[in-house]
């Protein structure tokens, strides 16, 4: 799987993003300003740790700057300078460079000045192969290659050829959405997407359009697609459960309302256990008539998280997702261990 993370920032709100996100310092989501959809990132530092299968990393996203430094750093092992393989900075004069290291590093290339547009929301996209002599950084704004490195060294661990973490500066007054993470590897979403945008759907409730599967227990009333459709998690005040092997809650969503190419659909599952033992749940979609449950088990600890499955493709066909299948699955979770 070569697409590890996206985000549009719409559905947690700033006392959750350690929920979506693996760190962060004084983050919070804007509903101010967005790119697409209703909501962004601002703030301080948000970074998220992935678990790449190559050497390879392809950034995309949203960038709104009112001032120059903001950055995305690629790192390994954590976050912050110490951790950093290499870095992409926005310049004062508007331009843009790729550094080692930290975003104070040295320089490995720059753009022409005044390319980057302070004020206006940007798409940056970012390619990079972590290498001690062989590596390459590829940037692109708004569809356009500006920057092409080749035989670099992108190394700032000593002899660690590997990246691990994505994160964003966004300290001097910026703004983050439309947000992928992708590595090289798998033969779908192994190079630049293209300009994205990240759509948000929520449960629909029951009294609109009920669910195949109903096995959780609702923490109130009877209606299961109520209980989970809220554009921010209110964990505990409602919720479904349950700890019986195999269960399967699935719900109904509306329609896109988009037209365009899919590269991925992503389940984020709001969830904690609330006993001692081992508890795990998967995402499941159900394209058609079958339920179709996500190779990942994810183990959930007492506190509530974030737990994300991507599809890629379609599991019904192994074909790219289209907007009439998405339009017409549900989505759910199952308990699996």
């Amino acid at each position: 799987m070569a697409l590890l993370f996206m985000d549009g920032a719409e559905h947690y709100v700033t006392a959750d993003v350690l929920e979506k996100y693996s760190y962060q310092s004084s983050a919070t989501v804007s509903t101010t300003r967005a790119r697409t959809g209703s909501a962004s990132l601002t703030g301080s530092f948000v970074g998220i740790a992935v678990a790449p299968a190559d050497a390879t990393v392809i950034v995309g996203f949203g960038l709104y700057a009112v001032d120059s430094l903001a950055f995305v750093q690629v790192g390994y092992n954590g976050f912050g300078s110490t951790y950093e393989q290499m870095s992409v900075r926005i310049e004062a004069d508007g331009s843009i460079t790729a550094r080692t290291g930290p975003a104070t590093g040295t320089i490995l290339g720059q753009t022409a000045a005044g390319i980057f547009k302070y004020g206006v929301w940007n798409y940056l996209e970012v390619k990079c192969l972590v290498d001690l002599s062989a590596g390459t950084v590829t940037v692109k704004l708004n569809g356009a290659e500006v920057l092409t490195l080749t035989g670099k060294d992108t190394v700032h661990q000593p002899a660690v050829a590997a990246w691990t973490t994505v994160q964003w500066n966004l300290v001097s007054g910026a703004w983050l959405d439309d947000v992928y993470v992708c590595d090289g590897s798998g033969a779908v979403n192994n190079d630049f997407l293209g300009e994205c945008r990240v759509v948000t759907l929520l449960p629909q409730t029951d009294a609109v359009a009920a669910g195949s599967n109903a096995d959780f227990t609702c923490s109130t009333s009877t209606d299961h697609g109520a209980l989970v459709d809220d554009a921010a998690p209110n964990d505990d005040t409602d919720y479904v459960s349950s700890s019986t092997l195999n269960h399967v809650d699935s719900w109904e969503y509306p329609a896109l309302g988009y037209t365009g190419t899919i590269k991925g659909v992503q389940m984020s599952l709001s969830a904690r256990k609330t006993d001692s033992g081992t508890r795990a749940i998967a995402a499941v979609t159900r394209p058609v008539a079958t339920n179709r449950v996500h190779a990942t088990n994810h183990y959930l600890g007492t506190s509530y998280a974030y737990w994300r499955a991507i599809w890629e493709l379609n599991p019904e066909d192994s074909g790219a997702w289209e907007v009439a299948d998405v339009d017409g699955a549900e989505f759910g979770v199952k308990v699996t261990v």
